[in-house]
């Protein structure tokens, strides 16, 4: 075990002690406290209680300062009872005197030992979010995998002399779709509408679900005259498919936006933000 991992395991056990002994501690002195006391002391543990879990909740900062200032009235009240009522101290009294503090310290311990384990977790979760490259809907390539992908085929296209497109695919009217399907139905849609996709284009290329609307992007080896085969036979293939029949109603079909732009890096060079951009700015006029 690594020196930090040992560290926060001992703070962590450190403080369930704390707070398993704090705890006894409150029923000792319920059971062994004085009559006229036990009322006052009722009302103290009960509010050091309250301080206390607010910090095995996570806000030790605001317990220390609930504990402190409990413990400020504390010494108070029964200084000012001592001096100006008469009232003689009690051994509990003492005992009762540093228990917020001790509770609170608990609960700071408690928070300190599992803050390497959130920002470690923190840390393992954005490094997960940046390494996946496939949808967790339609179990295609995602957005980042197409960046990635498009710019090495750009490089193997320039040493080839081979053209390289991008076709973007996207539901007509995803809005309403989306709200007139269940959210389990319009995620079935997105999933059959990429399997026709996929089964629609050839082997090389590679087909991308690049958002939660639905939109699919197609990396041809294909100029744009090319292309336009591509885009009759996808739309042919979702005209003409039952997939859908038991997620739409009668009546309704899957209509698609589809545009399609070849790379020339004359217009974009290593750009290929740019270059997506300018097919998404297509299929705006493809009405």
């Amino acid at each position: 075990m690594k020196k930090n991992e040992w560290q926060a395991q001992m703070q962590r056990d450190l403080a369930m002690l704390v707070l398993i002994l704090w705890a006894i501690s409150q029923a000792l002195i319920l059971a062994f406290a004085v009559p006229e006391m036990r009322v006052t002391y009722l009302v103290m543990l009960f509010a050091m209680g309250i301080s206390v879990l607010i910090g095995y909740f996570g806000y030790a900062s605001i317990s220390l300062m609930l504990a402190a200032g409990l413990t400020v009235i504390w010494i108070t009240y029964k200084i000012h009872g001592v001096y100006v009522r008469g009232e003689v101290l009690y051994l509990l009294d003492y005992v009762l005197t540093p228990m917020p503090l001790l509770g609170a310290v608990g609960g700071w311990l408690y928070c300190l030992g599992f803050q390497s384990i959130n920002t470690e977790n923190t840390m393992l979760r954005q490094q997960v979010e940046e390494l996946v490259l496939v949808d967790d809907v339609t179990g295609m390539y995602n957005l980042r995998a197409m960046y990635r992908d498009l710019q090495v085929m750009i490089h193997y296209s320039a040493r080839n002399d081979l053209p390289v497109s991008l076709m973007e695919i996207g539901l007509r009217y995803e809005s309403e779709l989306r709200r007139m399907l269940p959210s389990s139905s319009f995620i079935d849609l997105r999933r059959q509408m990429c399997e026709v996709i996929q089964d629609s284009v050839r082997v090389e290329d590679r087909v991308y679900s690049v958002d939660d609307k639905g939109s699919v992007m197609i990396m041809l080896t294909a100029n744009e005259r090319d292309s336009g085969i591509v885009r009759a036979r996808i739309l042919h293939a979702l005209a003409t498919t039952t997939k859908f029949n038991d997620i739409l109603e009668a009546g309704t079909k899957v209509d698609v936006r589809v545009a399609c732009k070849q790379y020339h890096e004359e217009l974009y060079g290593k750009d290929m933000i740019r270059f997506r951009k300018a097919v998404e700015a297509e299929l705006v006029y493809d009405v």
